[in-house]
């Protein structure tokens, strides 16, 4: 059941590489990398289950913390910068 899991983790990391690379807006290449943070999140949280050792799970919750903040401090960058444009 793991394998099925990294599995799909590991599609998941291919497609949100392909969005990050060939994304044409900042936009796409803000979700890619959301998503890729997001895919190592899952990948870290699936081998501690599978071990039984938790001690990278409050270190899960930081970097899940940081990519959200992360995420909204670039989702308000991209805002600002559609407001200001002289021709929209």
């Amino acid at each position: 059941m793991t394998t099925i899991a990294f599995a799909a983790l590991g599609i998941a990391a291919l497609c949100f590489t392909y969005r990050l690379v060939a994304g044409p807006t900042l936009s796409d290449r803000v979700i890619g990398l959301d998503g890729l943070v997001i895919v190592g999140v899952s990948a870290v949280a699936i081998r501690a289950v599978i071990t039984g050792n938790g001690s990278f799970l409050p270190v899960l919750v930081v970097v899940t913390m940081v990519g959200f903040v992360g995420t909204a401090a670039s989702a308000r960058f991209i805002e600002a910068r559609v407001v200001d444009r002289p021709d929209g």
